[in-house]
């Protein structure tokens, strides 16, 4: 059994609003959730320190959206995005690192 686990996910315009089983609400903005996707790809670009990289705009990040959620067994969701991207799974432990980090 995992030690975080969501009673409910739900869209929200601007961010992912998640109520845990222990009672802790949490609301993270798409933009921490897509410049934190844990795919192979993204966390390569990461590594990568080219300082010619270029960062998207802030229209860019205005505009994303997500527009789906698939459930991943019962240990993760996978976020599909506006931008063509769908290939992390967020577990519901990082999920819920990510929403501490919030938090904090």
């Amino acid at each position: 059994m995992q030690e975080f686990q969501p009673t409910e996910i739900k869209r929200l315009p601007h961010s992912l609003s998640i109520q845990w089983k222990d009672g802790f609400q949490s609301e993270i903005p798409y933009r921490i959730l897509r410049e934190k996707c844990p795919c192979a790809r993204c966390d390569a670009e990461k590594q990568t320190h080219d300082p010619l990289r270029l960062l998207p705009s802030d229209e860019y990040w205005e505009e994303l959206h997500l527009v789906g959620i698939q459930p991943i067994g019962r240990y993760a969701i996978k976020l599909q995005w506006s931008d063509g991207h769908r290939t992390g799974i967020y577990t519901f432990s990082f999920l819920r690192e990510l929403s501490d980090d919030v938090s904090t």
